[in-house]
């Protein structure tokens, strides 16, 4: 039958018997078990079998008729042969074996901070209106309802039947960890498809820091800079992923726009790419002898830019020199590191 992500084969009763090759044949035993196999894996799997948890099993039979009704997502079965035929009538809810008629696919990102508040684009089938709940649930197991303890709900805005909007919940009670996304649209079922989804110990500005030689003195003009961010958290550990938003604004003073006024600010761009494991790495380039300032801020929970550790910085550029040594590996920074291993030393 139809269900998400693969379709589902259901069996119910028959007979049951071990033949062991040569014997002589006989009759099995009669049944009431239930078994569908996942057409998608090709596994069969049993449910719905146990009589101390289903107290009111149909009795042993085969030759049972058996349908499907979509609406209320519930298999019925009718009669059946088990040395008399049956004129009876059983139906069991396969909810939660089959799913709803939607499914959630993919997150992006799959990751945010443990306040909430990042914004997510969901990827999936079936979305529909009005309603729409994504539910995030400690740990990496999925759940078939939902509950304050372990779990946070919230809206999202349909964009298509394939794309929904919400932003990740404060999950600050649970702590930085793994969860799962599940969805609820119109208030039906939660999907039996889930994605994971990670929550990290926020950035914190004052903890983040900047260092390369794209910060230093008497770098190389005319050949690009660079300079990496390292973001860290409360902890002051260093982050292990991206998707942090940091801001980069470099100048230097050009000629007075009048006689007798101040320095023009020329503001110089620089390219940031986010590396994705809590470093990103900044790029920019002067063409002649000049001081630049670097201001850098970061986007905190509050949507507010604030300036990280040590910004602003200062850094000057001279003509000539090698423009190896712009880079991380150049011997501006093998310098600097020297010099700071020789002030640890004594």
């Amino acid at each position: 039958m139809p269900a998400i992500p693969t379709w589902k084969f259901f069996v119910f009763g028959g007979e049951q018997l071990e033949f062991n090759e040569g014997a002589a044949r006989r009759f099995g035993d009669y049944t009431n078990s239930s078994a569908y196999l996942d057409l998608g894996s090709i596994q069969w799997t049993t449910y719905a079998s146990d009589p101390e948890v289903f107290s009111n099993m149909p009795p042993p039979r085969e030759y049972a008729s058996m349908a499907y009704d979509s609406r209320e997502s519930r298999l019925i079965v009718y009669g059946g042969w088990n040395n008399g035929w049956f004129d009876d009538l059983y139906s069991l809810n396969v909810g939660k074996i089959v799913g709803p008629s939607y499914a959630i696919t993919h997150s992006e990102p799959q990751l945010g901070q443990v306040s909430g508040g990042t914004k997510l684009r969901i990827q999936g089938q079936g979305f529909k209106e009005p309603n729409i709940k994504v539910l995030f649930t400690v740990g990496n197991v999925p759940v078939d309802s939902f509950s304050l303890r372990v779990t946070r709900e919230v809206a999202a805005e349909y964009i298509s039947d394939t794309e929904i909007e919400c932003a990740s919940p404060n999950f600050e009670d649970f702590g930085p960890r793994e969860a799962v996304m599940q969805i609820s649209c119109a208030n039906g079922d939660l999907t039996t498809t889930w994605i994971p989804f990670h929550f990290f110990l926020n950035t914190r500005a004052v903890k983040s820091l900047a260092y390369g030689p794209g910060l230093l003195r008497d770098s190389v003009a005319g050949s690009d800079v660079e300079f990496v961010i390292q973001a860290r958290n409360d902890m002051c550990e260093n982050r292990q992923s991206g998707n942090d938003t940091f801001e980069v604004k470099i100048t230097r003073e050009g000629a007075p726009k009048e006689e007798g006024g101040r320095p023009e600010q020329i503001e110089v761009p620089c390219n940031i790419t986010d590396r994705n494991d809590g470093s990103y790495n900044v790029k920019y380039c002067v063409e002649e002898e000049c001081e630049v300032k670097i201001r850098i801020n970061f986007l905190d929970d509050k949507q507010t830019m604030v300036p990280i550790r040590g910004s602003p910085y200062s850094a000057s550029f001279k003509v000539g020199g090698k423009p190896a040594d712009n880079t991380m590996t150049g011997n501006a920074m093998q310098k600097v590191i020297q010099k700071e291993l020789e002030r640890l030393q004594t």
